[in-house]
């Protein structure tokens, strides 16, 4: 077999999701796990490979892995949308890509796919999408304005303290704004649910190192946060760099695909933690009985609106991309949706 970096080798999976060689890339995948069983990258393709083949219970088995270790993750909410509509769970659907939507406010697409669903839900299509708190928060936090974006976190919380998603943007946000100890904190709630919570861990690395006696523990985030994403193994820095890594820094041998899916061992049925999902705390006595079970064990909260933000919005968001939706019609196959997922 010849040798590929991982980040090529990602990126030819993803050419073969895009030409429909569904199997061949699925194949690849899978492959890849078997050296690097927790490759967050690579099961984001998997999962759009799922997708795109109508396997959608494998597709659900993997981005929900994926949203075990990143709450607020894009793609595995579009995804999940997608199935959800697919399937006819309609309220489901919306949760996730209002998810989606406040990880990207800007992207119309996602705008228009979320106004779409509104319009079956409600029989009529909103003119645009509103600015939530969550959408808001994510939007202060690519500005650095930390202080803003902790305010609309902590009122999100307030209305659902189950939200993972908006727990790790509340970590981020206090790392980033010099507030280690409430950062340290959050994230030790966070790595309690789940071991293998990407960002927690990413933060910790940054945070021990400064503390008395922390060698052990960092060394033991630094694992996790290199399982997940083997290129901040090799950083100089914070391990958030870990993109300006070389391609070249790692390396495997690429299948030679016969046709074939590659068999996987059974620990790779508890990668990402997914055994570990029965463990979690349960949701809010709030929760509708209708929420998914896998939904439930992520500690994720359950498909109910965020609130909305109805002031105006904030030039500096204006200037860094937010828009109205030009309410462009989104097609609902899901061959045509691919443009929903591109990263």
């Amino acid at each position: 077999m010849a040798k590929v970096s991982l980040r090529i080798y990602n990126r030819e999976i993803e050419g073969l999701i895009d030409q429909g060689r569904i199997d061949e890339a699925i194949a690849h995948c899978q492959h890849i796990l078997k050296t690097f069983s927790k490759h967050l990258e690579t099961y984001r393709l998997l999962g759009k490979a799922f997708l795109e083949s109508k396997r959608y219970n494998e597709a659900v088995d993997i981005f929900s892995r994926v949203l075990m270790s990143v709450p607020d993750d894009f793609v595995s909410h579009v995804g999940m949308s997608i199935i959800r509509d697919e399937e006819n769970k309609l309220d489901d659907a919306i949760w996730h890509m209002e998810r989606a939507f406040e990880a990207q406010p800007s992207n119309a697409a996602i705008q228009g796919e979320l106004q779409r669903l509104y319009g079956r839900r409600d029989g009529m299509e909103p003119p645009k999408i509103r600015m939530t708190r969550g959408a808001l928060a994510h939007m202060y936090v690519q500005g650095e304005l930390y202080p803003q974006a902790i305010a609309e976190i902590r009122a999100v919380l307030l209305e659902d303290a189950q939200r993972a998603d908006m727990q790790v943007l509340l970590a981020r946000a206090y790392f980033r704004g010099g507030q280690k100890a409430d950062a340290s904190d959050m994230c030790v709630q966070l790595l309690k649910r789940y071991t293998y919570t990407f960002d927690a861990n990413r933060v910790m690395v940054e945070l021990l190192p400064s503390t008395a006696g922390a060698a052990e523990s960092t060394q033991v985030y630094r694992m996790r946060v290199g399982e997940l994403d083997p290129y901040a193994t090799f950083t100089k820095g914070s391990v958030f760099q870990s993109n300006d890594v070389a391609d070249a820094a790692i390396n495997l041998e690429r299948l030679e695909y016969t046709g074939e899916e590659v068999p996987m061992g059974n620990e790779w049925g508890a990668s990402l933690g997914l055994a570990a999902a029965a463990a979690a705390p349960a949701l809010s006595a709030t929760a509708s009985s209708d929420t998914p079970d896998w939904l439930k064990s992520a500690g994720l909260a359950d498909s109910q609106p965020a609130a909305s933000v109805d002031d105006g919005i904030p030039d500096f968001l204006r200037a860094a991309g937010w828009g109205e939706s030009d309410g462009i019609e989104q097609p609902t196959s899901i061959l045509m949706m691919n443009p929903l997922l591109a990263t």
